[in-house]
């Protein structure tokens, strides 16, 4: 029986007939028609895109029909440079896989190429499309290319990575660099397209102009770029900012400090010790602290010459402990008020007898000063001891403010200047003593006004070295005025208190956080140092910014929060929200001449003002 190759597979019922003198006889006969022998072969992917250099892989599937042969495989259509490898080569199964290599020197464009098979059941064919694309490569750019830094400072440069077909890590490291001079990056190995560079110069490094190279490692090669790096001398202009004495939470957690108008350059401190130099006039130097959980934002701004006349101790150790005194204070009914001071220290206020200690007392002969006050108008009474020099843990025994030592206070009428309407008015009154013309404080809160009668000491109990202390305090809902006053001799007399800090222009500057300008001209009575400062409503995040007169060098003020948020270790949301309200206020401060507290009219004035954003 012979099929046809035309005839389509299936069941046939045939006969086989037998025709002869004896009749015709018949006998069936069942013919199933197969399929021929046959395979087809397909690609996962069909496509394949491979750089110059590399290679990719593709699934074959050979589907068979009746046909359980080899089948060898081949690529057709390879370009010079293209070829293919199959594993099986030849499968008697229904899979191989195609390694296809494209060689360094191909020509990136889009190849026809086929895989094919050959087979004693026939020769079949598929296509694959070849893309090929460039060589996985990167390229290394700085901005800037070329850093200046003084010895002893740091410096920033972004670091752009150019990728082309590659999407590696690339390790990056600083090189050429001399002893002293070290590079660290954030990120470290990245895998996108920038990091950013900061160098820190040691102090001992030799001024001078020096070629470093930035390097990258990575699967697609090494590469490199050129930074120039200029260190300059640090002279006189090192800066020393201390924050080893403070507490935990109120440590630096982020610093930086600008040379002028120049860029911020953050600053790596060593044991909560931040040093670098500045080149020009004024600086400014800016910090983070988180006390109790808080975001402290803190900006100074001074001279040059303020940087660097001493180290800054942000939080200063305190005076060495000075003598523990004792004594006893009697002569005084449950509505006096008496305050007892000797040599720095003061005994808190108290009403009625009572037994007092005095702690910190300076080593060395000073005056005991005690004050006895009546809150209801009733007779005052002072005494003062002179050129006391007793023992730590000693006692000055009993002073009786009833007693023969005792002495009725004097008087005068204090008329204040400069009041506004609705402002309310207190005073306080200090007496200054001995060589260390230390303060004694007589009495607080006492009543004010625009005129109001101050207590001191008088004429006869009195020394050439002795100033009494006058502090008014004016404020109301917005501002705040404080004036001290210093004079010898208690006697009428007309106590100015500075003018009211105007209302500054306050504005809102782009950024990625609350960032508040405040622009104002400070009244002549203030030309010390000035503030601006703003909190956000719950109190968790507030900026501070001071300014020195020698470095604002006028009245005009301008106080803003710069943009950190592209520097090293900076967080966003350290300051207030862009989105968030709060309070914000400025301060004025100046005295009338150096060491007020001994000098005959000298004052000390102080005003803030506020409003809400």
């Amino acid at each position: 029986v012979s099929v046809g190759a035309a005839v389509a597979p299936g069941v046939y019922n045939l006969t086989v007939d037998g025709t002869g003198t004896a009749g015709n006889r018949s006998t069936p006969l069942t013919l199933t028609v197969s399929a021929a022998p046959d395979y087809a072969l397909s690609l996962n992917p069909a496509a394949l895109t491979i750089a110059a250099g590399a290679n990719g892989n593709t699934a074959v599937a050979i589907t068979r029909t009746n046909f359980t042969g080899a089948v060898t495989l081949s690529l057709g259509g390879a370009p010079a440079g293209v070829t293919g490898a199959f594993n099986p080569a030849a499968p008697t199964g229904t899979s191989s896989t195609l390694t296809v290599t494209v060689g360094a020197a191909v020509a990136p464009g889009v190849y026809n190429l086929t895989v094919d098979g050959t087979a004693t059941a026939g020769n079949h064919s598929t296509a694959l499309t070849l893309t090929v694309g460039t060589t996985p490569n990167y390229a290394l750019s700085l901005n800037p290319a070329a850093l200046t830094i003084a010895a002893g400072g740091n410096g920033n440069t972004a670091v752009t990575i150019t990728r082309t077909n590659f999407t590696g890590a690339v390790t990056l490291s600083l090189g050429n660099a001399p002893a002293g001079v070290t590079g660290s990056f954030n990120p470290a190995a990245p895998t996108g397209t920038s990091s950013t560079l900061t160098v820190n110069v040691g102090g001992g490094v030799t001024p001078g102009v020096y070629n470093l190279t930035v390097d990258g490692t990575g699967s697609a090669g090494n590469r490199s770029t050129p930074l120039a790096l200029t260190v300059s001398g640090g002279g006189g202009s090192s800066v020393t900012v201390d924050f080893s004495g403070c507490v935990v939470d109120e440590r630096a957690i982020w610093l930086a400090f600008q040379d002028g108008i120049g860029a911020w350059v953050v600053v790596t401190g060593v044991n909560n010790v931040y040093t670098f130099n500045i080149t020009q006039s004024k600086a400014g130097l800016a910090y983070v602290t988180q006390p109790g959980g808080d975001n402290e934002v803190t900006v100074q701004y001074m001279s040059q010459a303020e940087f660097t006349a001493a180290t800054i101790n942000v939080c200063p150790p305190p005076p060495p402990a000075g003598k523990t005194i004792n004594g006893t204070a009697a002569g005084i009914t449950g509505t006096d008020q008496t305050i007892v001071s000797l040599g720095g220290g003061t005994a808190l206020p108290s009403f009625g007898a009572f037994n007092f200690q005095i702690t910190n007392v300076a080593n060395g002969t000073h005056d005991l000063v005690g004050y006895r006050r009546s809150l209801i108008g009733g007779v005052e009474a002072a005494i003062i001891r002179r050129d006391q020099n007793i023992a730590d843990n000693g006692s000055v025994g009993t002073m009786d403010f009833g007693g023969v030592e005792a002495f009725v206070p004097a008087t005068a009428t204090i008329t204040v200047g400069g009041l506004v309407g609705g402002e309310t008015v207190s005073q306080n009154m200090f007496y200054q003593v001995g060589a260390s013309c230390s303060a004694a404080l007589l009495y607080v809160n006492g009543p004010g006004g625009a005129s109001f009668t101050a207590s001191g000491i008088p004429g006869a109990q009195q020394r050439a070295s002795d100033f009494h202390g006058v502090a008014i305090i004016a404020f109301s809902a917005t501002a705040i005025r404080t004036t001290t006053e210093y004079f010898h001799t208690l006697s009428a007399r007309t106590v100015n208190l500075g003018a009211l800090l105007p209302v500054p222009t306050i504005t809102t500057l782009a950024g990625p956080y609350k960032r508040l300008q405040a622009v104002y001209t400070l009244p002549a009575d203030y030309p010390g140092l000035t503030g601006f400062g703003y909190v956000n409503g719950a109190g968790t995040k507030s900026v501070a910014i001071g300014a020195t007169p020698a470095y604002r060098g006028g009245a005009a003020t301008t106080l803003a929060l710069d943009d950190y948020s592209a520097l090293t270790g900076w967080d966003n949301t350290w300051p207030p929200g862009t989105g968030s309200s709060g309070n914000w206020s400025i301060s004025g401060f100046g005295s009338a001449n150096a060491g007020v507290a001994c000098t005959e009219g000298g004052s000390v004035k102080f005003a803030t003002g506020g409003g809400t954003f």
